[in-house]
């Protein structure tokens, strides 16, 4: 397991911070509890990128799952055990999701994985369904984990979000519309989505793709500017790439309305990279109700000094589904994967009621949102 320096410190005065209260709290509160969570921990599987150019989304998620881990603990654990990850580097590939995967599980023996990517995912579907573990991921990419019976999603996907967005645009009258996609496979998820729904509202419709990695996108907006559109429209894999178009377009003089297809903006490398630019932009995404997120906000923001995004919201939450599982029908792939099943009305951190459809996809609250300040960050949900 690859843990960083940096990390360990924070994890450490964390955990020092939450022994604290109990050094003071009476000896029989102390014994009750220590007895309530105690035993060989039930081990849940994480394979996240903690290095390459996706490292950074480790860095961001895991202190989300770590933290509800030491909250079902806190709680006393599940059927009186405590629980606990074993963290392997996927390195964001399939080669290294698929060494990190046989790892946790045939050397660490974890019954269920978090993990995350869709290329990620879609290399270790096969050996889940070998090895009979779960997969529980934040993919967006419609249709893959019914793919396997052993793979599962809890994300919003483009379909549940889009209507909300799409609302808007009716009552603002939108008439043109130009979108931004990266150029990977992801296009060709929203694409096709996003024109439809155009051509259903007789909006008038372009977009352009733009590479990954790219840090000059004044040519392709300058084709968007030409198009003279009322609303401009960016999906993508939450990449600051998407923040930096938004910068760029109100410096080229566009003061046009900008959207997001997801939460993405909740994030805070791709915050710093729009800056001011990110301020108005309208985004529907996964439901973030900040008094119903407090608990993890306050730890998170303890831990790393900031709020979590939408995607630390989706990993504390499949902490809590997995721990679920397991206390209903046992430690057990099969035991954790029926549990997850049967997925109905389960309360999200983020405020919203989720229950798992008959393909693996957890069906979950959405909202549309405002960003007003970009920096503090502040989000407004848009209820007209």
């Amino acid at each position: 397991m690859r843990l960083y320096p940096i990390r360990n410190l924070l994890f450490a005065i964390a955990s020092v911070l939450v022994a604290l209260p109990l050094a003071l709290a009476p000896r029989a509160a102390l014994a009750q509890a220590a007895k309530a969570a105690s035993g060989e921990p039930y081990r849940i599987g994480v394979t996240y990128p903690l290095s390459g150019p996706q490292g950074a989304w480790g860095q961001l998620l895991i202190p989300s799952m770590e933290i509800a881990v030491q909250h079902v603990n806190a709680a006393g654990g599940v059927n009186g055990r405590p629980l606990s990850l074993v963290i392997e580097d996927t390195k964001g590939n399939p080669e290294g999701a698929v060494s990190a995967m046989r790892k946790v599980v045939q050397v660490d023996r974890v019954a269920a994985i978090l993990t995350i990517f869709t290329n990620v995912v879609s290399a270790q579907m096969p050996l889940a369904d070998q090895l009979k573990v779960p997969l529980l991921s934040p993919v967006e990419a419609p249709g893959l984990v019914a793919k396997s019976e052993w793979a599962f999603a809890h994300s919003p996907l483009l379909s549940r979000t889009l209507p909300l967005v799409s609302q808007r645009w009716q009552r603002d009258k939108v008439k043109r519309l130009f979108a931004f996609y990266p150029n990977t496979p992801i296009a060709k998820v929203g694409s096709p989505i996003v024109k439809a729904e155009a051509d259903r509202l007789g909006i008038q419709y372009e977009e352009t793709l733009f590479k990954l990695g790219d840090t000059d996108f004044r040519g392709l907006i300058t084709r968007a500017k030409n198009f003279n559109p009322d609303a401009i429209f960016i999906f993508g894999h939450g990449t600051p790439d998407e923040g930096v178009i938004m910068k760029q377009t109100r410096e080229l003089g566009m003061t046009t309305q900008m959207y997001n297809g997801c939460a993405c903006v909740t994030v805070k490398s791709y915050r710093e990279a729009a800056g001011k630019a990110a301020e108005g932009v309208i985004y529907a995404g996964f439901k973030y109700d900040v008094a119903a997120a407090k608990k993890l906000i306050d730890a998170y923001r303890a831990r790393l000094g900031f709020d979590p995004d939408y995607g630390g919201l989706e990993v504390y939450d499949m902490v809590f589904m997995i721990a679920e599982g397991i206390r209903k029908y046992g430690y057990s792939g099969d035991g954790i994967r029926r549990g997850l099943t049967e997925i109905k009305d389960f309360r999200s951190i983020g405020g919203g009621l989720v229950s798992m459809d008959k393909d693996r996809q957890s069906l979950v609250a959405v909202g549309l949102y405002q960003v007003k300040d970009a920096s503090k960050p502040e989000f407004v949900e848009l209820k007209e």
